[in-house]
This record gives C-alpha cells, structure tokens and sequence, in this order.
C-alpha cells in the first residue's frame, strides 16, 4: 500500500508545463449570482483558494461572499444552518461530509471523478463503503517538518537529510540544544492536531485500531501507544510550548515558527506557501521526519469542497467546480499559488525557485513513509464515533490530569462501547 500511494503521488509531481494563460476578459452572465463560501479559518493575503474564487469572479461576472467559521464551531453551526434552510453553496471542508452525509450532492454525476488522484479521493473524501465522492479534493497535503536554519546554524547543528535521519532520541537532543543555543524559545512546536501527533504514535508501531476479521478492534491504549504519549509528554515539558498541547491556549504553533520562536515545528505542507509569502526574517527549510521504534511516519490529508443538496445556489457552485477542476489551466493557476501536491492525474505545479524546488524533493520523499497502520485506522472511520474526545485525551495527559495509560484507556473504553468494537488491551 505505501509503495502505491507513493507511486500515486509521485506520479501527481511529474513536471507539466506552467500555467501560462493571462487574465480573461470579464463576461457578464445572464443572471449574476452570489456564491456563498463557508471557509474554515480567514484567509491570508494572496491565499490560494481565495485568489482563485475571485478569478472565477472576475471571469464570470458572479461575485463571492465568504463565511468563515471555525471547524469546531462548524459541528454545531453547520446542522443549525441546514434547520434553517441557511446554508452555504460551497464548502471547503474535511469532514462535515462524513458526519452529514445526506445534506451534500453526490459529485460522481457532476464531474469525471476519473481526473482525482484515487488516494486523495479516499483520503480527503472519506468514503470507504458507498460509492459516492461527497467532497472533492482540492487541497492535497502530507505532514511535514519545518526548521529553523538560522538556528540551526547559530546552534552548530547540521540538519538530517532523508538519507540520514534522526531519530526520535536526536531530535529530541537537538531540540534542547537549540532551545539552549540557537536563540529560539522553544526546541520545536507541533500543531494541536491529532494528525499530527499520530506520527509518533505510527513511529513507535502504535495504532487506533487493528483489523478484526470483516470489523475492528480498539487498540489506541496498547504498550506501543502508551510509551509514545509517554515519550510526547516529556517533549511538552522540556523543548515545546506546553500550553498548546495542554488546552492552556489557543495560540498558533505557526506564529511561533513565523517569529522565529521555534527551532522545529511538526505540521503540514499547506502551511508552505504562507511561509514562503510572510518569512524574511531568517532562513527555513524542510527537513524529514525522524525515525521511531517501528519506523517513519507520514500522514496524508488535505481539503474537500462539498455543495449542500440544499444551498440557494448549489447549480453555480457546480458551475465553479466544473470551471475550477476540469479546465487545467484553472487548477494549475490555483496550484502555482498554492505550491502543494496535486489532487488531479496529469497536473501539477512546477517550482521555479531552486529553494522550493529543493524542498519539494524532500517533500516527496515522505510520501513513501505514508505508514499501513494509518491506512488501516483511516478504513476504519473511527471518527464517526468520536474526534475532538480522543484530543481532549491527549490534552489531559500532556497537562498531567491522568497518566497516559490512564487517558488512552479511558478512550479506548469510550470508542469500544460506541462503536461495539472489542478492546484488544
């Protein structure tokens, strides 16, 4: 399976030509319309998927209005605003599809679903039993490392190539010797994320689930699970910023990184082109992941856009999602803002800057640490029965409320008695 997604994925990233057509003559439609857009966060200046909208505008004539609500608030908001008959036409999304599935339009009929990257399908769209694609991808991203090389510098440390990485011990070490000598706060930062966190669980063998004939079964407070939330909470109490990981705060570890506060930051290449915008005041990079007891580990993910069956205008966000994925020169547009990997077979952005060029190598090199274990916990659609929960456990843990065999049994036990999976520990 990884030799498969990676070959997948790597196949996304040949080089094609550039996106080389100019701005088109504004055409006034028939009828106007407002395309009503519910994002998650606001976007930055020279956002991609923003910048991209207001071209279609332009092209067309239509206009965008832009919601923006949190994604935890869009759990209770989103079901609130389909009662009331006040949803938006287009929605950039990763999962309010797969908690309401029968409030989006199938897309398999509107669009050839045969352009789509099948990984960042299942993946983004998460869809494993039915044959719909509620939500298309657009945003196709794979964890990553960030670094300081300015410190990195300053601290007389040489950061690891793919070819020679650290371990989960180094980067540790490394991190307090920055701490201690390369003029940043904090050793390294992650995103509150539990994406982000799974990669130390997958380096170390751990798993949320284990395949149990035709089911599952719970396995997120085994030894290997239990020694990885361990060894987390020890980073959280020497070489990161504590009250990230312990709900103390609802800062943004990018911040950090962006004001040279952090030497290594844990997150995702989405973040890349934001960097690359807003950075100048030291140098960055990308270096790869560490290597845990079991190995590497690499997360895929990304963004989706859904239509509500139900939107006022759900036909002109269908008439944006033909023009934005089946023109490539649209999507190519939207990548070469974007500098991500690529959702659609064939098209793909192409960095002329050696720098990204360079990163983008490195990039690549982790999709083939795409980890079977996250394969198999992502079929499993855990999060159907719980999500924020299993955060929150992990919060409790890193603030010292409960042990980490406590916290990760006290799930366990909740995920087994709602979904009627056995616990294996």
């Amino acid at each position: 399976m990884k030799k498969a997604i990676a070959l997948l994925l790597l196949a996304a990233l040949i080089m094609v030509p550039a996106f080389a057509g100019g701005s088109k003559e504004p055409k006034a439609p028939e009828n106007p319309t407002v395309l009503r857009v519910l994002l998650s966060e606001e976007p930055t200046s020279g956002d991609a998927f923003t910048s991209t909208l207001n071209k279609w505008a332009e092209e067309t004539g239509n206009t965008v209005d832009l919601m923006v609500i949190p994604y935890d608030d869009q759990l209770t908001k989103f079901p609130l605003m389909a009662r009331n008959n006040d949803l938006p036409d287009l929605i950039a999304t990763t999962r309010l599809t797969r908690l309401y599935p029968d409030e989006f339009i199938d897309m398999t009929d509107q669009i050839d679903i045969s352009i789509f990257e099948p990984q960042a399908l299942m993946i983004i769209g998460q869809d494993y039993t039915t044959n719909q694609n509620l939500c298309l991808p657009y945003q196709f991203t794979i964890t990553n490392v960030f670094y300081n090389k300015d410190a990195f510098e300053k601290a007389g440390i040489e950061a690891p190539t793919p070819d020679d990485p650290w371990t989960l011990e180094e980067l540790r070490a490394n991190a307090q010797i920055l701490q201690e000598k390369g003029g940043v706060k904090y050793g390294m930062a992650m995103d509150d994320s539990r994406a982000r966190y799974d990669n130390m669980m997958y380096m170390y063998g751990g798993s949320m689930v284990q395949k149990a004939g035709d089911s599952f079964a719970v396995a997120i407070n085994s030894p290997e699970t239990i020694a990885a939330l361990t060894e987390f909470i020890e980073w959280n109490n020497s070489v990161m910023p504590k009250a990230i990981w312990a709900g103390g705060t609802t800062d943004n570890p990018a911040d950090y990184f962006q004001n040279g506060d952090v030497g290594i930051y844990f997150s995702g290449s989405w973040n890349y082109n934001m960097f690359y915008q807003n950075i100048d005041s030291f140098e960055w990079g990308i270096m790869p992941s560490p290597v845990g007891p079991a190995g590497r580990s690499a997360i895929l993910g990304g963004s989706g856009l859904a239509v509500p069956k139900n939107a006022s205008n759900s036909a002109l966000a269908i008439e944006f999602i033909k023009w934005f994925y089946e023109n490539p020169e649209n999507f190519s547009y939207f990548l070469s803002l974007d500098k991500g990997l690529s959702s659609i077979i064939g098209v793909t952005y192409t960095p002329d800057d050696p720098k990204v060029a360079a990163d983008y190598e490195i990039l690549q090199t982790e999709v083939a640490n795409t980890s079977e274990l996250f394969n198999v916990d992502e079929s499993s659609s855990w999060r159907n029965y719980y999500d924020n929960e299993y955060r929150d456990a992990l919060h409790q843990a890193v603030n010292g409320d409960m042990s980490a065999e406590e916290a990760l049994t006290e799930f366990a036990e909740m995920l087994s008695r709602k979904s009627g999976w056995e616990m294996l520990y």
